[in-house]
């Protein structure tokens, strides 16, 4: 999901990958970070998401669980509540994750940083080299 996302999020100076997708070779670019903004973009649109799926929900998990624990409920009714709790956690943990991988953005390398280094151009600590001539 995440390779697609970052597709659908390219923008700015990261939409030159876009010529790659007449070489079919876009989907290589997009197994990793294309660029802060892109997955920043991605964290926001996913959090977005989930948070207003959840806001469609008329009760809590806690109500869910409450009412599944009186007891009182029809068999089908029971298990239709579960699922729908089910959904909110689900909602809820996909959220966590992308709140998690906003937090890490500055430790991940992008694909800049990537292809300097294959070039040569980049050392470990990131840092660009620079060739002078004599």
């Amino acid at each position: 999901m995440l390779p697609y996302l970052r597709l659908v999020a390219l923008g700015g100076t990261d939409a030159f990958l876009l010529e790659s997708i007449f070489r079919n070779t876009i989907w290589g670019h997009l197994e990793l970070p294309v660029s802060r903004a892109n997955e920043e973009l991605i964290c926001q649109v996913v959090q977005d998401a989930c948070k207003s799926a959840l806001s469609g929900y008329l009760t809590t998990i806690e109500e869910d669980e409450k009412l599944k624990e009186e007891g009182n409920l029809h068999p089908r009714l029971k298990i239709a509540v579960g699922v729908r709790a089910g959904e909110k956690k689900v909602l809820q943990q996909i959220d966590g994750i992308f709140r998690e991988r906003e937090r890490e953005l500055d430790q991940l390398e992008y694909y800049q940083e990537r292809r300097l280094k294959d070039l040569g151009l980049c050392g470990e600590q990131g840092e660009i080299i620079f060739w002078e001539s004599k």
